[in-house]
């Protein structure tokens, strides 16, 4: 179809050919006519079909934290019998004006790679594409766009701060029996408990060979699973409890926790303000999934009180951090409440909080300025220890 400048020309031509028949001055007819001619032949010199293009587009590397580099590939074959033409190819990326590439022909079976960055500088869902192809003739007086990819999404993860400490709990939880003891194996291992009789299909690395000879039959070890830690997180999400400005020091506070209870091993659960709940799940194994849930979290109007986190039966097991901008009494109250399920609660202010709003019996780690999340977290818990 005609560009912009394509229907300039056109209504110009038409407009010299009335003017010069009104006139009687052949040479307007003549000019305005080859002015219209342009344009017609234009048009139909694009309406040819382009040739089978075959786009891969690959984002490099899949996953990547705010302000991380990561970039689009674009692999584009020509899959027909004749050369392309000289295209140019847009493809959108949301808050931006997209990325626009000029593509060299292409000969039948060749292809041609082109790339670009991402902005990254924000977490969240960076939606990209539908890519298109535009044929324009020399004259720039028509145009023909054909949709060659569709479109697809990279998913910012927040900031991660690596921290050298987590808040002191006074056991770990077992999962089975619902007491709390120390950690004494290495994460992901089993702890010997006794001896059963072998079962076809066992592990035969699992076969206990001494005790085995002197019973007679084969035995295998049988291991009690590993005792982990949990982790609670609580983030804040309410717009009268945190201000835009402060609320993404406090996403990158809850990934750098996240971060490091799945380093060690631990199971954590994520809540937020807004309902969600991933449940107490093996952090080393949900470390994506749960960094995915905070690069989407936005804040939400304030209708309704924090979550309180699910109880089980167990007592003075695990960790409780509450990550919020300004606590008010109740955020403090629930805290307080939870103190009796939970071997440690830790509440964490991102914004200034007055003398008078402290509450003596749960202990509150402010952390109102640009000092990184990692060195403040560092400070306190070198204090506190």
């Amino acid at each position: 179809m005609p560009t912009r400048a394509g229907w300039l020309v056109a209504v110009g031509g038409v407009t010299t050919i009335g003017v010069g028949r009104l006139l009687a001055l052949p040479e307007l007819y003549i000019l305005g006519s080859i002015a219209v001619a342009l344009v017609v032949v234009a048009v139909l010199s694009v309406r040819r079909r382009l040739p089978r293009l075959v786009v891969e587009r690959v984002i490099a590397p899949p996953r990547v934290h705010r302000g991380g580099d990561s970039r689009v590939e674009l692999r584009v074959g020509n899959g027909g019998r004749r050369r392309s033409p000289l295209l140019e190819l847009h493809d959108p990326v949301a808050g931006t004006v997209g990325a626009r590439m000029a593509l060299a022909p292409i000969d039948a079976g060749e292809h041609r790679a082109v790339s670009y960055r991402l902005p990254t500088a924000r977490r969240g869902r960076l939606d990209i594409g539908p890519l298109t192809a535009t044929r324009t003739d020399p004259f720039g007086v028509a145009s023909r766009r054909a949709e060659v990819a569709g479109a697809t999404h990279l998913t910012v993860l927040p900031a991660v701060e690596p921290l050298h400490r987590l808040p002191d709990a006074p056991g770990r939880d077992d999962p089975l029996a619902g007491t709390s003891r120390p950690l004494l194996v290495r994460p992901g291992g089993g702890e010997f408990a006794s001896l059963r009789e072998y079962v076809a299909g066992d592990d035969l690395r699992r076969v206990h060979w001494p005790s085995s000879a002197r019973a007679g039959d084969l035995l295998v070890r049988q291991e009690d699973p590993p005792w982990q830690g949990h982790v609670t997180l609580l983030l804040d999400a309410r717009t009268d409890r945190v201000s835009p400005e402060r609320f993404e020091y406090a996403v990158t506070a809850a990934a750098s926790i996240v971060h490091a209870v799945a380093r060690v091993g631990d199971r954590a659960r994520l809540m937020i303000s807004d309902g969600t709940n991933s449940g107490l799940v093996d952090a080393r194994a949900a470390e994506q999934t749960l960094l995915e849930h905070l690069a989407l979290v936005q804040l939400h109007p304030a209708d309704q009180p924090l979550p309180r986190p699910p109880t089980d039966g167990r007592r003075d097991t695990g960790n409780l951090v509450l990550i919020t901008g300004r606590p008010h009494h109740d955020d403090l109250d629930l805290a307080r409440s939870m103190r009796a399920r939970f071997g440690s609660v830790l509440v964490v202010a991102v914004e200034t909080v007055p003398a008078t709003d402290h509450d003596p019996g749960v202990a509150v780690a402010v952390f109102d300025d640009d000092t990184p999340f990692a060195t403040a977290w560092h400070d306190f818990s070198a204090g506190r220890r």
